[in-house]
């Protein structure tokens, strides 16, 4: 089943996010590309949050500007470095302020943008996957 809620960043940012998976578990994180939203990793939620295929906690956040998550009217909030700062939040809000995700997964721009968090904040994960 594939939960939709919304995550209050603290730097005043909202995000809409799809999940699966009971909180507490390893976190999977899925960035989706242009024009697609979170909804396009709903299969892959639900498959690794089931306990035969890990058992994951799954987080696919809608970025800025998709869905419900904050859309702000000046360009200049989209940069990467932003987008960047909005999922680290997230991350933290998910794994707690030490934690780290067990992968983070992303296609086309967010392929884009899981580069840039991984190449500034490393830490925040265990591995990479890019498609």
């Amino acid at each position: 089943m594939i939960d939709t809620w919304t995550a209050e960043l603290p730097h005043g940012v909202t995000l809409s996010c799809r999940s699966a998976g009971a909180r507490g578990r390893p976190v999977l994180m899925f960035l989706h590309g242009f024009p697609e939203a979170a909804f396009a990793w709903d299969d892959l939620l639900a498959h690794f949050a089931q306990p035969e295929h890990g058992g994951y906690r799954c987080v696919a956040p809608n970025l800025r500007g998709y869905e419900h998550s904050s859309s702000p009217v000046d360009p200049a909030a989209y940069h990467a470095k932003l987008l960047a700062q909005d999922i680290a939040a997230l991350i933290a809000a998910e794994c707690g302020p030490q934690g780290q995700l067990a992968a983070l997964v992303a296609h086309d721009w967010g392929g884009a943008l899981a580069w840039n968090l991984a190449s500034a904040r490393a830490e925040l994960m265990q591995r990479l996957v890019i498609i």
